[in-house]
């Protein structure tokens, strides 16, 4: 108060004023920051595409068209402490787990910053010559996901004959998640609608071609759900 003392009544008002603006940018710098920190990405991922023999990388999204004997290759880098999956279900119902590795890799080699590429190295998946649709299934959560993982150990421990039924349980637990990210998270980046096993196989030949310029911010709370379709022909 003392401060002010002797002041003219012009120089008080101003004085008011720019302490009143100072704390107003304050306020809305701490906001800002919050707002900020909450958007950060939890994780990065890359899926791409060689057409044949072309030398040029495409981002797979939604849904898209490739032919036998293109490659695909997975990236994924994590930003903050979360769990990944992505799963291939191919047009002959089969299984795959594209990412993780196996589930020991969440307690044993899972760090932040890391670039994990599917498959390993310079190698690259190449489609075959059974055509169809292939699904793609990426499911991200703070917490492991628990009952995806029992499924697909169960999934893969079952007999051939009992396999198709024990997919479509595994594909409707997906999609369960994906209800629930709808409900929950419909005001952030929603999902898309629209062994290697059958329908691509590991190619033969090394290719340097690095997806991570491809990759993309992915943020969320709690659950997060994407879908990438590639129609075979």
């Amino acid at each position: 108060m003392n401060s002010f003392r002797g002041m003219s009544t012009a120089v008080r008002v101003f004085a008011i004023t720019l302490v009143s603006l100072m704390l107003v940018v304050e306020l809305w710098s701490a906001a800002y920051g919050a707002g900020k920190e909450k958007k950060d990405p939890k994780f990065r991922w890359a899926f791409g595409a060689i057409h044949g023999s072309a030398p040029k990388v495409e981002s797979l999204k939604g849904t898209s068209v490739l032919s036998s004997g293109d490659k695909l290759k997975v990236m994924v880098e994590l930003r903050r402490k979360c769990f990944v999956y992505l799963i291939h279900h191919n047009s002959q119902g089969e299984l795959n787990m594209i990412f993780p590795y196996d589930f020991k890799q969440f307690t044993s080699d899972y760090q932040v910053g890391r670039r994990y590429y599917a498959p390993k190295g310079e190698a690259w998946f190449q489609l075959d010559n059974r055509t169809g649709t292939e699904t793609f299934y990426l499911m991200a959560s703070d917490q492991r996901l628990l009952d995806v993982e029992y499924l697909y150990a169960k999934y893969t421990a079952a007999e051939p004959a009992k396999r198709p039924e024990m997919a479509l349980h595994l594909v409707s637990e997906i999609n369960g998640l994906k209800e629930q990210y709808r409900a929950s998270e419909n005001h952030e980046i929603l999902a898309r609608e629209d062994s290697v096993e059958r329908g691509f196989e590991r190619a033969s030949g090394a290719d340097p071609t690095d997806i991570a310029g491809l990759a993309r911010d992915m943020w969320f709370d709690n659950l997060y759900s994407e879908t990438v379709v590639v129609e075979h022909r």
